[in-house]
């Protein structure tokens, strides 16, 4: 009993040791990452092309696209590619004023400021994404292209400011981190956990060093100059990448051009899923790919979740209700996970109350990169949409 309390004790040493330095990182990292402020003076020069990609997104294009319209200047454009939607994705598009264009239209209709363009059916080499956004690079004429989903919502004023903040940087591409919109019990505990695990992983300071090889985009919002996105083959050069905004900063940085990740959350946020099935589906594809679908990677940060996450929680309900210091080391762990976590979910812009429910979070989180595992120890195929 003796050698149990002694390895127990141990353990929770050296989970203790994890959190305070984990805690560290991250703020250390918050007080240097780059970050958008929707005070910020913006006067930018370039013109910009927006295109969104969208299937079956009636209940999300309006909110999207209205505040965008309004920030469009002489020469921008904003074109929403219809890949194969079966809802009422294309009447709302009408209703909103959208011209619809053809690859056979004259350039004078293509130029409209404000189109739509249906895709034929996406051929089994191309992810769905990557072909809709193939076929809208056709119809614009943008300095800058801007990527951005249907469901993100934008703050006014935040496209001249992130447009300004490339453009005085020289960059190549920029990518956003969102704040997090969540409406319902498991997209308030599970998605700022998410997002939260995704900058610990993915450290923004080794994102905006070209002499790291960590690279990230966040496809909600890419930001990138239409000439570098031409060098460096577009998306048929990355067809079939179900994470084509981590493979445009990765040929960023390889080909030595100027890429950047940022905090955004004031500027935009997102939704991305709105239940439990469509945030486990989702996250899994995300993990599954951003590491490469390589299942000792995986597993290795399924069990790192697991063990500093959720361990602790057992162990202290395992514990003997007498003091003892195995119990002092859980209680320091568990007040370092929940401010970490309030942390984390206050940068994201989420209900910092939910952090509360992290074990939970962080159960669930396990149990998705375990699926996202076995899919790709099995080399299972994963979708789109």
């Amino acid at each position: 009993m003796e050698i149990i309390s002694n390895a127990t004790f141990f353990l929770l040493l050296f989970i203790l040791a994890g959190w305070i330095y984990r805690s560290w990182r991250s703020l250390s990292e918050l007080k240097q990452a780059p970050t958008l402020k929707l005070t910020e003076s913006a006067s930018r020069q370039g013109k910009v092309s927006i295109l969104i990609p969208v299937k079956n997104e009636e209940t999300n294009i309006a909110n999207c696209v209205k505040p965008l319209l309004v920030q469009l200047r002489e020469g921008d454009e904003l074109l929403i590619i219809n890949n194969c939607s079966e809802d009422r994705t294309e009447a709302v598009l009408k209703e909103l004023g959208a011209v619809e264009i053809r690859s056979e239209d004259p350039p004078a209709r293509s130029h409209a400021k404000f189109k739509y363009l249906n895709t034929p059916s996406t051929p089994v080499e191309w992810t769905g994404k990557n072909f809709a956004l193939h076929l809208g690079i056709e119809h614009v004429t943008g300095d800058w292209l801007f990527f951005t989903d249907a469901d993100t919502r934008h703050e006014p004023g935040s496209l001249n400011i992130a447009l300004a903040f490339a453009e005085e940087r020289k960059l190549d591409l920029l990518t956003l981190l969102p704040r997090c919109l969540a409406h319902g019990f498991w997209e308030e505990v599970i998605q700022p956990c998410m997002m939260g695990y995704m900058g610990l992983w993915f450290p923004v300071q080794k994102i905006n060093d070209p002499k790291s090889k960590v690279y990230f985009g966040n496809g909600q919002y890419l930001l990138i100059r239409a000439e570098h996105y031409r060098r460096i083959g577009g998306h048929e050069d990355v067809k079939e990448a179900f994470l084509e905004d981590f493979a445009l900063m990765k040929k960023t940085k390889e080909t030595g051009a100027r890429g950047m990740c940022a905090f955004g959350v004031e500027i935009y946020g997102t939704r991305m899923y709105e239940s439990l099935g469509a945030i486990w589906r989702g996250w899994r594809r995300i993990f599954l790919h951003a590491f490469e679908q390589k299942p000792a990677t995986i597993l290795r940060c399924a069990l790192s979740v697991f063990f500093f996450s959720v361990f602790p929680f057992i162990v202290l309900a395992t514990l003997p209700q007498s003091f003892s210091l195995a119990l002092l080391l859980c209680v320091f762990i568990l007040v370092i996970i929940f401010a970490t976590a309030a942390t984390a979910y206050a940068i994201v812009r989420a209900r910092k109350r939910y952090a509360l429910f992290h074990p939970l979070a962080a159960l669930v989180f396990t149990a998705i990169l375990l699926d996202a595992f076995q899919m790709a120890l099995l080399k299972r195929r994963t979708h789109w949409r």
